[in-house]
């Protein structure tokens, strides 16, 4: 089940703050294990959406323009190159390519067009 909350900063961190902060006195053990772990899991979920990294992480105007060009000339959506540049991948030792030098991105890249396995 996904939850969707339409939280403004402020109102995130409070959250965030309550989630780290409370202890559950339900008198029952196994309740407030079960409470504490929720509330566990919403604080990460919450520092998650927070975090600068969250999603792809990136606008368009910081990754390289020539990389954003030859990926959106690869995937054909602006979306998909997004996603593919902040991804880490095997073929670059876990980095993704717009954390590697621009070149050996462009060359992944190539090498997709002409398809050979990356």
């Amino acid at each position: 089940m996904l939850i969707q909350l339409d939280l403004n900063v402020n109102d995130a961190e409070a959250l965030l703050r309550h989630c780290a902060g409370h202890e559950p006195d339900t008198g029952d053990f196994r309740e407030n294990a079960r409470i504490r772990e929720a509330l566990e899991t919403l604080a990460v979920a919450l520092e998650d959406a927070m975090s600068p990294a969250h999603g792809s992480g990136e606008s368009p105007e910081t990754i390289d323009p020539q990389l954003l060009d030859a990926a959106l000339g690869l995937f054909g959506d602006k979306a998909k190159a997004m996603s593919w540049l902040c991804t880490p991948l095997r073929a670059l030792g876990q980095k993704s390519p717009k954390d590697v030098p621009i070149a050996e991105a462009l060359t992944l890249i190539g090498r997709l067009e002409h398809g050979f396995g990356a």
